[in-house]
């Protein structure tokens, strides 16, 4: 194995699960979640010689698998999945007790406009900072402040149509622990 192979070897082990997750949370699908992970993968072993590290390496793989996801959305081919087999998927890769809160704060966050959903996902489940996800959104840093905050109160008006006072405060606990998980 050469250098440039043990390189994309441990930044796919690094990285591999958070990319192939974020993958399957933008495009509801798990097979085209593995097929966009390995096209990102393949993109990134092309590029990694002239990779300038003007970014962290999982800024520059999240962005590259960002604009895979987006390009498969933007296809013809593309069948956007019914939220309804979108629980079936997700019991399979979370079998966890924790799962169907995490699926119910899933399946509202697959709701949200794509503006709003990437920057949740990117945020909470990729753990990166705002000024990355400008970065990696070629947004300035305030607009994706902005869209987190709005993002959250979307999310935070559906929770309380949905809920009853007394079970509010447990949702919402819920839900916070579930997307910073």
């Amino acid at each position: 194995m050469n250098e440039q192979e043990e390189k994309l070897t441990e930044l796919f082990r690094q990285y591999g699960a958070s990319i192939h997750r974020m993958c399957f949370l933008y495009l509801k699908d798990y097979h085209l979640a593995e097929d966009a992970v390995s096209e990102t993968f393949l993109k990134a072993y092309r590029a990694l010689p002239s990779f300038r590290r003007d970014a962290s390496p999982k800024t520059w793989l999240t962005r590259i698998a960002i604009n895979i996801c987006k390009s498969r959305i933007r296809s013809p081919s593309y069948r956007e999945q019914p939220l309804e087999t979108f629980p079936e998927t997700f019991r399979q890769i979370c079998p966890t007790e924790q799962a169907e809160n995490r699926l119910w704060v899933c399946q509202e966050i697959m709701k949200l406009p794509q503006k709003y959903r990437e920057v949740i996902l990117l945020y909470y489940y990729q753990e990166c900072t705002v000024k990355e996800i400008a970065r990696m959104l070629r947004l300035p840093a305030t607009t994706i402040t902005g869209r987190l905050k709005r993002a959250k109160a979307l999310l935070k008006s559906v929770l309380k149509e949905e809920n009853h006072d007394d079970t509010q405060r447990t949702n919402r606990s819920r839900i916070k622990r579930t997307v910073s998980g």
